[in-house]
């Protein structure tokens, strides 16, 4: 039996004003897969994110589930994605679980309190995060590694098995990166699908299933990291000089400083 892919993107275009950001892109998502989206500042990947979840329009064809993304209403995305972005600021001292309850939105009705078991798979969505013990704390005085945890602990609540992210590792620490990375692999290792912007090679190596790079409006290469990320890719894209090394059976990019 063909598998059918979660989300597929094809020939799509946008332009903001008179500048082309995007240009004839295709893209498809499976289940299961880690997909990582590389390219340097401004080359399209944070746009083509905001396309899929309809949170901008352009010309071209999403689908969601075989059924093209203007069907569906934002709520009803939300039932079946969970969107973690880059930044998040929350002017109001909201507390960490009445965020993650927030992640239940897409499952209540419109005027519906969250019930006691809205309560329960959000408590059990801090515990998969490893944060219970944050509960109480107010979400605006956490840190950046804290912070990007309980949000991931909201998309856990919303009960969906795809996640999209805007570069999840942004702002935090070498060792919250590295605990965000690793979170990452043992939700794909459940089931669970992802699509991610980032800024590092060595990110798509250590986690993804395939690696997917953008320049200039367009996907340049799509495969297999150790496929994909190579020194001349890097050079090409980046203008880094970069030698991809193996370790314990695990390739890295290391950049070269003449």
């Amino acid at each position: 039996m063909e598998l059918k892919p979660i989300i597929e993107v094809k020939d799509l275009h946008f332009s903001y004003k008179k500048s082309q950001i995007l240009c004839g892109v295709d893209l498809h998502l499976f289940k299961g897969e880690v997909v990582s989206l590389l390219g340097p500042n401004g080359c399209g990947k944070s746009t083509l994110i905001k396309l899929i979840l309809k949170l901008l329009y352009g010309k071209g064809e999403i689908l969601l589930h075989e059924k093209s993304i203007e069907e569906y209403s934002h709520k009803e995305i939300a039932s079946h994605i969970a969107y973690i972005p880059q930044y998040h600021h929350v002017p109001f001292g909201y507390s960490v679980l009445e965020m993650v309850l927030m992640g239940r939105v897409s499952k209540l009705g419109i005027f519906a309190s969250p019930s006691s078991h809205d309560h329960f798979i959000a408590l059990e969505a801090l515990k998969k995060a490893g944060i219970l013990g944050l509960k109480d704390r107010i979400f605006g005085q956490l840190s950046g590694g804290q912070k990007q945890l309980v949000l991931f602990a909201r998309a856990i609540a919303q009960e969906v098995d795809t996640f999209i992210m805007d570069e999840p590792v942004n702002g935090l620490d070498y060792g919250n990166q590295m605990r965000l990375l690793e979170f990452i692999d043992e939700l794909s290792r459940e089931g669970y699908t992802f699509l991610k912007t980032t800024h590092y090679p060595d990110h798509a190596l250590l986690i993804s299933s395939r690696t997917v790079v953008m320049n200039g409006g367009k996907i340049i290469s799509d495969g297999k990291p150790g496929e994909v990320i190579t020194a001349p890719m890097i050079q090409d894209v980046y203008g880094v000089n970069a030698e991809i090394i193996t370790h314990d059976a695990h390739k890295r990019c290391i950049p070269i400083f003449r």
